[in-house]
């Protein structure tokens, strides 16, 4: 193996070019998709706490996005017993809405976007149908 030697192939500057914006596309879409993740949480943390919050007889819509934790840690530590299934519900609930909605809906579009119309396109041959068809 000649590791550090040069192939004698010389690159030009737009190949280089070329590199470099490759590796920008790529980070650009990694942040995007990091960027995504972290507003996921955050939607889904405020609906966990959302949702515990309803489940307590309270206005939900005076949830932060403290109340969820606060109260996971106040459970933990005694403070909130029989409430575990009611943190977990929150949780989930939560985690599903704030990742499954848009994952749906994305894969909605992607799905009907291909898919050709197969109700309300239908009609009755004229004779011009059938003429065409050979059937005449």
């Amino acid at each position: 193996m000649d590791i550090g030697k040069t192939t004698g192939t010389v690159r030009s500057t737009s190949d280089g070019n070329r590199g470099i914006r490759y590796h920008a596309v790529v980070a650009l879409v990694t942040l995007a998709i990091v960027a995504g993740a972290a507003a996921g949480l955050a939607l889904a943390l405020w609906l966990a706490s959302f949702f515990f919050v309803a489940s307590q007889h309270v206005n939900p819509l005076h949830a932060g996005f403290h109340a969820w934790p606060d109260a996971a840690l106040a459970w933990h530590d005694g403070h909130l017993p029989k409430q575990g299934r009611r943190l977990a519900g929150a949780a989930l609930f939560g985690v599903v809405l704030a990742f499954g909605a848009p994952a749906l809906g994305v894969y909605t579009l992607l799905e009907q976007s291909g898919r050709r119309r197969l109700y309300g396109s239908a009609r009755f041959a004229n004779e011009a149908d059938v003429r065409r068809a050979g059937l005449l």
